[in-house]
């Protein structure tokens, strides 16, 4: 049986250009379908990238109002949103250009249009009144995912906003209520913080990142709260007024008896999570396997239920990560091309949240670790405040380390790192070398080994390496 392409990958965002680009690397002849005008999905148009533009202008504010530090008289003025957000959009469009051209070179064909999946291997385009169908030996459900909307609270563009909306406004708001505990939620509010909003973020329980180590969730919010952000915790939305009030109940954290608060704010932000692009009729019509989530059922190399049909990145779940959806493209690329390759593990995928410090999670805090049933379970607890770098920058931040013995309860047993959690400056960049330890199960006494140019903020890493090893150098 003949087909139009090898691979049809429905969707451009990490995981299907970068499920794109590998199998066309490996040979296939590769299409994918794109319902927007640009490829590169949330991340690159109105997630990863956009955020992040946003965060480098809050990190030079953060620097010019340290600048008498150094002796150094500068001042800013004003705060310009609208040229903001147009060099926010113009590196967006250099980055999706980029793209688009790194994907053309590989000969990879981009359609515009709304794809759905008949059949095993049959795919239906429909761009306004155009409608064609196209066939491959092998499909690639890269859907995405959305921002999760909270009832009672619809967005409306203009007063509730999600992410999306948030991230296109011309005007800075005087004040900010968020609702949320997450990644988008902080990002958001140190952005917004930094150019002089009053920021007030809503919180379910009693820290940010709750599901974190609780000693990197400490150090954000306590960091966050010196740059002037306001946190209510334990506390939830219970309306949004015309005359730009909002009403929350804050509960007692021992008695569970709720108060009721206002606050003023032009704009409220509804960042609690994203749900996935699974609603269509064709996903249930093709048969396709969701979860009670809606979240597409795979196996570990990324297989649906449907024969030659592969799912990747938001759509099955997981951390809803870009990085996470690159590692799932490699590996049902390489299925696809039917090498032997290696099986995602979520557990090791870094989690990051960016601001003027950053924080990272990646593998298991010590109470998960002990739940998981790791034996001699150890955490290593290290502040940051020793590190010339970080001192130099007036930023503080906490490593942690978690480590178990490798072989059950053996005391001969190698010790390995299972879990690496950081906030710190610039904690983001440590991420993949930490991520590393874990992954290759490296011995701890190997990876403490390891030399860490100084002075930089690596060190923070190495010294917390070499404390878990029983060789603390520079710290206690």
């Amino acid at each position: 049986m003949s087909f139009d392409y090898d691979v049809i990958v429905i969707g451009s965002g990490p995981g299907g250009y970068a499920t794109a680009l590998r199998t066309s690397e490996l040979g296939f002849h590769t299409a994918v379908i794109e319902m927007r005008d640009e490829v590169g999905g949330t991340c690159l148009n109105r997630g990863c990238i956009p955020t992040k533009a946003y965060l480098t202008a809050a990190h030079t504010l953060h620097d010019a109002k340290r600048a008498n530090v150094w002796g150094l008289d500068i001042s800013v003025n004003a705060v310009d949103m609208s040229a903001l957000k147009a060099a926010k959009d113009k590196t967006v469009t250099g980055v999706v250009k980029g793209l688009t051209q790194h994907m053309t070179a590989r000969s990879i064909d981009i359609i515009h249009g709304e794809g759905s999946l008949l059949s095993p291997h049959r795919v239906r385009v429909v761009d306004g009144e155009d409608s064609r169908e196209l066939s491959a030996q092998h499909v690639v459900l890269a859907t995405g995912s959305r921002p999760a909307e909270l009832d009672g609270f619809p967005v409306d563009g203009e007063r509730i906003l999600s992410s999306d909306e948030a991230l296109d406004l011309t005007k800075q708001p005087e004040s900010v209520v968020i609702v949320g505990a997450g990644a988008i939620a902080l990002e958001f509010a140190t952005f917004w913080n930094s150019l002089g909003t009053q920021v007030t973020v809503l919180l379910r329980k009693d820290a940010p990142l709750s599901r974190w180590d609780s000693h990197i969730s400490s150090v954000v919010m306590r960091t966050m709260k010196r740059e002037g952000v306001h946190f209510e915790t334990h506390s939830h939305i219970t309306s949004v007024a015309k005359d730009g009030t909002v009403t929350y109940a804050v509960a007692n954290a021992k008695t569970g008896e709720e108060t009721e608060k206002t606050v003023s704010a032009d704009k409220v932000l509804i960042a609690i999570g994203r749900v996935p692009n699974t609603e269509a009729d064709w996903f249930a019509g093709a048969g396709i396997d969701l979860d009670e989530r809606g979240f597409i059922r795979t196996d570990a190399y990324g297989r649906t239920n449907l024969e030659d049909v592969w799912a990747v990145g938001d759509a099955t779940g997981g951390l809803l990560l870009a990085h996470e959806a690159f590692e799932q493209a490699l590996t049902v690329s390489e299925s696809i091309a039917g090498r032997s390759t290696h099986v995602v593990n979520t557990r090791t995928i870094p989690q990051v949240v960016y601001g003027i410090i950053d924080a990272v999670s990646i593998g298991y805090t010590a109470q998960q670790a002990e739940d998981a049933g790791f034996e001699g379970v150890e955490e290593t607890v290290v502040p940051q405040l020793s590190n010339p770098r970080v001192a130099m920058l007036g930023a503080n931040g906490t490593t942690v380390l978690v480590t178990a013995l490798s072989d059950g309860s053996d005391e001969k047993a190698a010790r390995i790192v299972v879990g690496v959690h950081m906030a710190g400056p610039s904690a983001s960049e440590l991420a993949g070398a930490a991520r590393e330890i874990i992954q290759n199960r490296i011995p701890l006494t190997d990876a403490a080994n390891a030399l860490f140019a100084h002075p930089t903020l690596s060190e923070t890493l190495g010294e917390t390496l070499l404390k878990a090893d029983g060789r603390p150098l520079n710290v206690r």
